[in-house]
């Protein structure tokens, strides 16, 4: 086209983006509109496929190879025009039967792609993506004025004339056009050299696992060492003056290979190499500024209309930023692409590099603290206040912290502004000119670089790969300063303005490559609301009421808007991850900023003390107390509350220097006690919880009466166990609500980092008031300084805090510290009195001593309802059998009953022994719910063993030592004190597993079941904590237990695949081992909500649901162990075989859908979430699971499936039972 030509273009195209109807009638008449239309498409197809460049990058495409890519994508960005051209010609002519010509058609669409002909300003961090949007809608608009125009239509038909037409071109694409589609993807290919992955689902997995989809590609599954390729990483090392020896040393180079591309560029001259450099920007700025020509025009419209020179300067000004600013903007991510693709020779590493050690002791170390530079950063060499504010910090530290710094926070190879860069001249120049005071205003240049960086780091197409390389770096700088490699150190990462968004963004790298806990200090950190704040552990978000900076982020970042409820941001506020910690008369930065060392008048303390205390108060748990301080208390009673109130229900009302006839009484448990939960600053020491003893064996009853520490066994694998529920517990939104509304949550707890299991069940309560028994097999040792030693024979000097006692599994929860066995004969003159006599195991019946115990009036629950009841117990069908009684004398010697048992129901004598499946399976699933009325205050004990003759071979089949799953259900309290949530036409119920044991009961000297529940139960205001509770506690206790109020089914399932031991190297697991390990995980999650402080039964989350996928993960793990060394021994294998058989039948019937959830397969953290956080998911996970949502239900499943594949099953029943309380009834849980 000639100049006048081209110029009469550009006119058009002004036109068409100015919307202007006319214009569509002048390209008819303009002589070289064929070649102007094919000139518009071209360019619009070039400047989209420079849009999704990134796709190109993420597949590694090399540089060559990328520019004919672009090429080719504009050829066949322009094939698919012609594709719809003829899909709307064919619909506006049949369909519509208007009368356009093809070339009209082609005209109106080719120069309606106006608007996508600054499609490249979709490759613009972070706001690209709305702009791509916003074109689309201009083109679309076009479009429809197109039609409009050369039609004579209306609007509305022009639409739909456009409508049809991309309706008619889906058609052809999904037929006809099928073939030319897979060439298409066949010459998109051969130009790239690889095969492409362009949809985001894999691309997002492409960046997950490292690119370890790609053939050509050396990527490792997880983060690996890299050297960095021009300038080594150096990670300064900060301690406190005591430990100047531990000194930083400077890793050695590592040999990386460049790629091919690399290689050329590298053997040619460094002048040359940088003068093509600098060609190929000044051809980037010349293309961007030809294509932007027809903004150029329109401001100079106004130019030449304004007139006045100021005028004229500032719009001259306006064009100059806006060239800088989106040439600016499209180089920015380039570095982090390139890296990714290897274009600079220095790719993700797939060996470990030989590094030397450094003298780091790293068993010490434990925590690293890693900081994060804001805006301001051009080099390693911070500015002043940053200086003087590590230095204070590194003084400050604990012996045990690591403070790691001299990360470039905006360059993923780690490279300074000043060095290897083609404007490092132009950076050293700025650095230079800001040194000056009088000109430190061009300091805003680095923080307007850097701030393109941190949109990089935001964006959601170049953040996953940015923050991949700075996560790379920091985990390079990590493993050369002696991090261990199995992880499991918690991380701090400190940053400061932008350096917070680039943390947030390394978070989930670092978390899932490190197998740790990462929590962030933003220091007025600009953070987006698309990176992924639910990652994090905690985010202390330190905020000045001056920092405008801060602010102009929640504006700039859409997803911090209030409106954008469903962002990352607003869902992790309301689940607590984030705390907002506002500081009073403080700004960003600068004189006035949270760094300033300067004392404000009328200030007692600097900003840069105000805010070092605060950094080292969350360093130090000391800030958990001020933020738990803040908190309200309960606005509703709970029943924990009403019960506490009772004096016989308080621990201390049992002084331990009481003792009990050893002929009468036995101890619960070998170790007994109440755990008390450390003080925050004695955490480190403790490492654990505090045990108040109440009673030990024998060689250890000299510290009954002392306070000792409890830990967790330093077996391996016991470690490992505990590690999976390690968390920062801070409480969501949802927490604070329910604990004003009277739930009990672990209150104390809020704001704790780091609690263990044995911290969470001894904070589970407001009051140090959780008692337990220690499980077998517990070691008692005593420390020594710093050193835990082996107990010798001498006991220790000091504090009883000086011992220390270690445990493999959680303590259950128990009720009394004794037990006995009596049959109550009446009440004694006093109410609560009664008269008992004890039994003789000689004569085998109750002629024993006589003995007056209390039964205490329990105080009623906020519905009025009595918890349990004397009235009548001595005429209750269990007395002739007997009750266990549990409790502890009083201060008067007077034995209190605080829970009862009935010992029909452990005894190995059933009532009743089904020895045909079906009529077993009859009766778990319909008759033992029927006529509950007629069944009030009576127990039953039924056998069914499908596979004996007779039932005293049923019987045998139980042996001391044997342990069974125990699946445990519970109906609703109607009558008239129906309990709330049983006034609902339907009650759901309750489900828990357990185990049950058999045993020898030395009283009545003969075989009984021991049960134990692992409670997977959600916070209440009853005040239950989920662990492990024992029967005496979960069921018998008077006070708390559900014995005499709801109806109670225990299903013992024995299954020889499942109960018994396999012989694997020595090792004899067994499927319920694992449960138990399972459900100790579980319980420990529920606990504290995954960290969000509450549990809520939900479609996805509930006491069914989350006790089956610990089912289903004992079976699975199990199966993969196994799976390394198949047992050899013919009845093991098929033992195993018989396993398989079950885990199949589990997924089949549990889920029905047939594949297992997301969560139950990987084990993610999702408690604590409500619908309003994940709505598809949370419905999508409970309906691939929908029998486990209700327990009769899930119950009745899995008793089946075990029944149907040869287990015996014994089923325990109470309904309502011990005293006669005639205002409540029992409700059937709901089923099908």
């Amino acid at each position: 086209m000639t100049e006048t030509a081209i110029a009469q273009f550009w006119i058009l195209v002004k036109g068409v983006l100015a919307l202007d109807p006319a214009m569509f009638q002048l390209i008819q008449q303009f002589p070289q509109r064929t070649w102007a239309a094919a000139a518009v498409v071209l360019l619009a197809g070039l400047s989209l496929a420079v849009a999704e460049s990134v796709v190109l990058f993420l597949n590694r495409v090399r540089p060559a190879r990328f520019v004919f890519s672009l090429l080719l994508g504009a050829i066949l960005f322009a094939c698919g025009y012609g594709f719809w051209v003829l899909a709307t010609w064919l619909s506006s002519v049949w369909l519509l039967r208007l009368n356009l010509s093809l070339e009209t058609i082609a005209l109106v669409l080719a120069f309606s792609y106006a608007p996508l002909m600054f499609s490249f300003v979709g490759a613009l961090p972070y706001y690209g993506v709305p702009l791509l949007r916003l074109l689309s809608v201009w083109t679309l608009l076009a479009m429809m004025l197109g039609f409009s125009a050369v039609a004579d239509l209306p609007l509305p038909q022009a639409f739909e004339a456009v409508v049809t037409g991309w309706i008619a071109l889906q058609l052809l694409q999904q037929t006809i056009g099928q073939p030319v589609a897979a060439l298409g993807r066949w010459l998109a290919n051969a130009a790239a050299g690889v095969k492409l992955v362009t949809d985001r689902r894999s691309l997002a997995d492409l960046i997950r696992v490292g690119g370890a989809f790609l053939a050509d590609a050396a990527l490792p599954n997880r983060l690996l060492p890299t050297a960095a390729n021009s300038s080594p990483l150096v990670a300064d090392v900060e301690f406190s003056p005591a430990h100047s020896d531990w000194v930083v040393a400077t890793p050695p180079e590592v040999n990386s290979r460049p790629t091919e591309p690399v290689r050329r560029l590298s053997g040619l001259r460094f002048p040359l190499r940088r003068s093509l450099q600098y060609i190929g920007l000044t051809l980037f700025a010349g293309v961007i500024t030809f294509v932007l020509s027809p903004v150029r025009r329109f401001l100079i419209g106004t130019y030449d209309a304004a007139g006045d020179a100021w005028i004229q300067f500032f719009i001259d000004l306006a064009w100059i930023s806006l060239i800088i600013f989106i040439i600016s903007g499209l180089l920015a991510p380039l570095e982090a692409l390139g890296w990714w693709a290897g274009w600079y020779g220095d790719p993700i590493a797939a060996t470990r590099p030989v590094i030397s050690p450094l003298s780091v002791p790293r068993d010490r170390v434990k925590r690293y603290l890693i900081y994060l530079d804001g805006t301001g950063q051009s080099t390693k060499d911070y500015q002043p206040l940053v200086a003087n504010f590590l230095n204070h910090l590194a003084q400050q530290l604990p012996e045990d912290m690591l403070l790691v710094k001299g990360l470039m926070s905006y360059s993923v190879l780690d490279r300074p502004l000043t060095e290897d860069r083609p404007f490092a001249f132009f950076w050293r120049w700025v650095e230079g000119l800001e040194a000056q005071p009088q000109e430190s205003w061009v300091g805003a240049l680095v923080s307007f670089r850097n701030m393109l960086m941190v949109s990089v780091s935001a964006d959601q197409r170049y953040g996953p790969v940015y923050n991949w390389g700075i996560a790379q770096r920091i985990y390079d700088s990590l493993m050369r300063l002696g991090y261990p490699a199995e992880g499991n150190v918690p991380i701090t990462l400190v940053g400061y303005s932008g350096g917070a968004q680039v943390g947030m963004g390394v978070v989930p790298f670092l978390k899932s490559s490190l197998n740790t806990s990462v929590e962030v200090i933003s220091l007025g950190g600009v953070i987006s609301g698309r990176v992924d704040a639910l990652e994090v552990e905690q985010l202390y978000h330190l905020v000045g009421d001056r920092d405008w900076i801060e602010r102009l982020g929640i504006v700039l970042f859409p997803r911090r808007w209030r409106v954008s409820f469903l962002s990352y941001w607003h869902r992790a506020k309301r689940k607590g991850k984030i705390s907002l910690i506002a500081l009073k008369g403080m700004g960003h930065q600068g004189d006035g900023g949270m760094l300033d060392p300067a004392l404000p008048a009328g200030e007692s303390r600097s900003h840069l003390q105000r805010t070092l205390t605060l950094v080292m108060n969350i360093l130090q748990d000391k800030f958990s107390e001020q933020l738990v301080a803040d908190q309200l208390p309960p606005e509703t009673e709970s029943n924990y509350q009403r019960y506490s109130e009772a004096d016989f229900n308080h621990w201390s009302y049992y002084p331990l220097e009481q003792t009990v006839d050893a002929q009468l009484y036995q101890p619960i448990a070998s170790w007994m006690g109440r755990l008390i939960l450390p003080k925050s600053d004695q955490r480190r020491q403790v490492n654990g919880a505090l045990f108040e003893v109440h009673h030990a064996p024998a060689p250890h009853a000299s510290l009954v009466g002392k306070v000792v520490r409890l830990r967790w066994s330093q077996e391996p694998a016991v470690q490992a166990r505990v590690r999976q529920v390690i968390q920062d517990i801070h409480f969501s939104a949802e927490a604070d609500y329910t604990q004003h509304q009277g739930l009990i949550h672990p209150v104390r707890l809020n704001h704790w980092r780091q609690v263990n299991p044995l911290e969470s069940l001894a904070g589970s309560r407001p009051e140090n008031d959780v008692i337990v028994a220690l499980p077998e097999g517990v070691e008692v040792a005593w420390e020594s300084g710093a050193a835990a030693e082996q107990q010798v024979a001498a006991e220790p000097t000091g504090a009883g805090r000086d011992w220390v006692l270690y445990v493999e599994h959680e303590p259950a929860q128990i009720s009394g510290r004794y037990y006995g066995l009596v049959q109550f004969l009446g009440p004694d003159a006093k109410s609560d009195r009664y008269c008992v006599t004890h039994f003789n195991r000689v004569s085998r019946r109750f002629d024993g001593p006589t003995e007056t115990v209390r039964l205490p009036q329990v105080i009623t629950d906020t519905n009025g309802t009595l918890p349990a009841t004397a009235n009548q117990i001595e005429q209750s069908p269990q007395n002739q059998e007997g009750w266990y009684i549990y409790g502890a004398p009083d201060a008067d010697g007077l034995f209190v009953v605080q829970a009862i048992a009935p010992r029909e129901l452990f005894r190995l004598m059933p009532n009743r022994t089904l020895l045909r499946a079906k009529a077993g399976l009859r009766y778990v699933k319909q008759k033992s719910w029927k006529n509950l009325a007629a069944k009030k205050g009576q127990s039953e004990s039924v056998l069914i063993s499908p596979h004996t003759l007779t039932a005293q071979q049923a019987r045998q089949g139980w042996q001391v030592g044997d342990r069974a799953l125990l699946i445990h259900i519970y109906g609703g309290i109607g009558g008239n004190q129906r309990e709330p949530a049983a006034k609902a036409p339907i009650y759901f119920g309750h489900f828990a597993y357990g185990v049950a044991t058999v045993v020898h009961e030395p009283l009545a000297d003969e075989p009984q079941f021991d049960i134990r529940y692992y409670q997977v139960y959600t916070h209440n205001n009853h005040g239950i904590v989920a662990g492990v509770l024992h029967w005496t506690r979960y069921m018998g206790d008077r006070q708390w237990g559900f014995l005499g109020t709801r109806p109670v089914a225990d299903i013992l399932i024995k299954h020889p695949a499942y109960t018994q031991p396999f012989d694997f190297n020595g090792a004899l697991p067994t499927a319920l081992d694992d449960l138990i390990r399972q459900l100790e995980i579980m319980v420990a999650r529920y606990r504290i909500g995954d960290g969000t402080g509450g549990t809520y039964v939900g479609p996805a989350n509930n006491c069914a649901q989350d006790s089956n996928q610990a089912l289903y993960a004992s079976i699975k793990q199990l199966e993969e162990l196994m799976q390394t060394s198949p047992p050899q021994h013919p009845e093991q294998a098929q033992r195993y075989q018989q396993l398989l058989e079950i885990r199949k039948a589990l997924q089949r019937e549990l889920l029905p859908l047939g594949s297992a959830r997301a969560d139950w397969e990987e084990g993610r953290e999702v408690l604590g979430s409500n619908l309003e956080d994940y709505p598809l998911k949370t419905l999508g996970r409970g309906l691939l699971s929908w029998r486990t949502m209700f327990p009769r239900v899930a119950s009745d499943t899995v008793t089946e499936l075990f029944l149907r594949h040869g287990a015996c099953l014994w089923v325990l029943r109470t309904n309502q039972v011990g005293g006669y309380d005639p205002e409540i009834e029992a409700i059937a849980p709901f089923t099908f």
